[in-house]
């Protein structure tokens, strides 16, 4: 993995409200700096697809006051399970947060189900668990 510095400064928009890490290969570590980085409060979207995070990855964003003001969620192909479903679905900082996209994990009907009655994520309005 690149310094997450740098992979912050190549992809994150002037505007710094759209940072994009798709396959960048930051895995668990990199999620957990990504969520104590204050200068990404003006974040509205993430694509964090193809970084295998995991679950513990999942854990440091959905508990992260960082992401507040996220509207666009992006975690495909992360090797997420029914654990990080669980910490999606109780986030306290995600309350904004309209779109999520979970497709290519390892979410069973189960995890599936405590996302779509989460009461945490209610302003969500698309959620994606297939292509």
């Amino acid at each position: 993995m690149a310094n997450i510095d740098e992979l912050i400064l190549e992809n994150i928009s002037k505007d710094g409200q759209v940072l994009s890490l798709k396959a960048k290969y930051i895995r668990e570590v990199g999620a957990i700096e990504l969520a104590e980085r204050e200068d990404l409060r003006n974040l509205r979207a993430l694509n964090l697809s193809q970084n295998d995070i995991g679950d513990k990855g999942v854990q440091a964003i959905a508990n992260s006051p960082v992401f507040d003001n996220l509207r666009t969620l992006n975690l495909a192909s992360n090797s997420i399970g029914d654990e990080g479903a669980r910490f999606l679905a109780t986030a306290k900082h995600l309350k904004k947060l309209r779109s999520l996209q979970l497709v290519v994990n390892d979410i069973s009907d189960d995890g599936e189900k405590l996302l779509r009655n989460s009461v945490a994520l209610m302003s969500l309005t698309s959620l994606k668990f297939q292509v």
